[in-house]
Formats: C-alpha cells, structure tokens, sequence
C-alpha cells in the first residue's frame, strides 16, 4: 500500500496558496498542521481547492502561549527549573486537570473546522529535551520531568509512599524508580486514551498517530519509561501508527540504526510506523547533502511505513534541488 506522504508546516505567517500548490506539485497528499494554522480559514481552504487532505499534529504538553497565561502550571524539572522557559519547548505539568480540559475544548473547536485524514498527539510525553541527549551518553545527566508539588502528591497517593521532599529525584530514583516509572507511563497512557476517546468521537473516519522519542526501551538504561513516561506498546493500543522521532542527522546515527529501531518499534507495538525523513541539518554540526536527503527518501520508500513525513517545508522552500529530490519521488 502507498504511504501518506506529509510534509511537517510550522510558519503560520507563510502563503497558504502557495503551500498547497507546492505540496501538489511536490507530491504531498496530506500536509501536516499544527493547530496555529486553524485559526482562520485560509489554510484549510487552499489544501481543499487542491483537492489535498490533511494531518493535524497536536502539541499536548508543549503549549508556551497557555504558559504565558499560567506559568505556574510549568513542569518542574529534576533541577528544579521550569521545563524549557528559557528555549522553546516549553511544557506543562501533565497532572493539570484544567489545562487538560482547555486541551480537549480546544481539540473539539479545531476538529468543527477540519476534516482531517490522520490526527496524532505530538509531545505526549513527561518533559524532557530528547534532541540534546547522545544516544551513546548518561541516563543519570538526562534532565526530566515533573517534580511538582502536585506530581509529587498524586504520586505518592498513587504508591502509598512517601517522598522526602528535600531532594525529590534523588529520593525517587534512589528508592522508588519502579513505582515512579510505572505512575509516569501510566499517567502518559492515560491521557492519550482520553484524547484519542475524544478524536474518535469527533473525526471517526481520521487514522490516529502517537509520537514517541526515537529510543528503545533497552538505551540509556530504560530512558523512555524512566524519564519520558512514554510505554510505547502501550500508547500503541489506542493509535493507528506509531510515529518515533526518528532523526538520524540529529542523532548522530546511520540509516541501519533507524531501521532496527523502526524494526523494534513494529514488533513490541505490533503497529505500523511512520518514517521521518530530516531535509537540513538540526542541533549537531554539519549538513544534509542533496545526496543524504536523496538516499534517506530511498530508505524510506523500502522501509514499507505507513507514512512518510518530510521535516520540513520551511527548509525545502528555501532549497529547490532538495524540493526537486522529493518531486522526484513522491511523483514518480
């Protein structure tokens, strides 16, 4: 079966007309949004007049006009700070039952204004900044997410143990990192069912995506659980598609990584996944050759995903022989 072919979006500012006419002669059939871009019609009328469908992403946790707001909902990090205040994913404390509401209220405003083929929930996920972590690094110097009072409390209710507050994350993953990784991904799991009981009701005919740290359960010592809160096979349960973050520039890794690890998410989830393929270069030093993006878009034709997703458009349209590499393959 041909995969969806998306293409990831963020500049709400950018030419919607424009977009979707590149998206369709580049071979895009379901761009994917953020939820910026349904603030007025303009998006959502130029994919449909050329006859595109769409992706909507959400950004569960990841949400710094809702921070601006109310900046003591911020996850509190294992160093004590705000998660991300000071760069760009900044994250909210998943035990907020108000912004959890605000989120499912927004969800059921923006999917009136969109018929969406695939909505996934991006940032689904306890704090932390997967980007900066080596795959070959610590798991002890992993910066996570949260220690809030209110984490703290449900926590410990959820255990029936106490924390010594004075050092929270050292008492935790001292004494009960068992416990502590179990109620992370229990809570992660739990909203996602919640979100996605939504979805269903609202866009019964949209397949459901979940986005997961491009990690296996067995690197940096169980890092996914442990830190991210994220089981992946049990996130799977209630999605359609897998989608791990898999940026292999990123991360310093090679394409037979990304495949063992596309691999491994298959078999533990029993799901299909999505293949990201990265066009520039992103936090390590270095470039994306015209050549890489051409051999990765190769992989990711043989890679048999249920969908191919293209990071991102601000970059192609800045560079027409890479725009070109893609034409050549999504319209061949």
């Amino acid at each position: 079966m041909t995969p969806i072919r998306s293409l990831m979006v963020f500049d709400t500012a950018i030419d919607a007309g424009d977009f979707a006419r590149s998206c369709l002669e580049w071979g895009i059939d379901t761009p994917c949004l953020h939820p910026g871009f349904l603030e007025d019609g303009r998006m959502v009328r130029a994919l449909e007049g050329e006859g595109l469908r769409s992706w909507l992403n959400v950004p569960v946790f990841c949400d710094p006009k809702y921070l601006a707001r109310h900046p003591e909902d911020y996850a509190v990090t294992s160093l004590g700070r705000r998660a991300g205040e000071e760069d760009w994913l900044h994250f909210v404390c998943p035990s907020r039952e108000d912004y959890l509401e605000s989120v499912i209220k927004a969800l059921r405003r923006d999917l009136g204004k969109l018929t969406p083929a695939v909505v996934s929930l991006d940032f689904i996920r306890h704090f932390l900044f997967w980007e900066r972590v080596a795959l070959d690094g610590r798991a002890a110097g992993i910066e996570d997410g949260c220690y809030c009072p209110l984490c703290l409390s449900r926590f410990e209710k959820a255990c029936g143990e106490v924390v010594d507050r004075g050092n929270a994350p050292a008492y935790i993953h001292c004494h009960l990192l068992q416990p502590w990784t179990e109620w992370k991904c229990r809570c992660i799991s739990d909203v996602a069912e919640r979100l996605f009981g939504e979805i269903r009701a609202l866009a019964p005919g949209a397949a459901l995506a979940v986005h997961t740290l491009p990690w296996r359960e067995t690197d940096l010592d169980g890092a996914i659980r442990i830190r991210a809160g994220q089981d992946a096979a049990s996130l799977a349960r209630h999605a359609d598609m897998i989608a791990p973050m898999a940026f292999t520039q990123m991360l310093g890794q090679t394409a037979l990584w990304k495949e063992q690890l596309l691999a491994d998410i298959r078999m533990s989830t029993g799901k299909p996944v999505c293949f990201y393929v990265q066009a520039e270069a992103l936090y390590r030093p270095g470039n994306i050759t015209a050549e890489q993006f051409d051999a990765e878009l190769t992989e990711a034709g043989n890679a048999d995903p249920a969908a191919i997703m293209v990071f991102q458009y601000e970059q192609l349209a800045a560079r027409p022989e890479k725009a070109a590499i893609l034409r050549k393959h999504f319209r061949a």
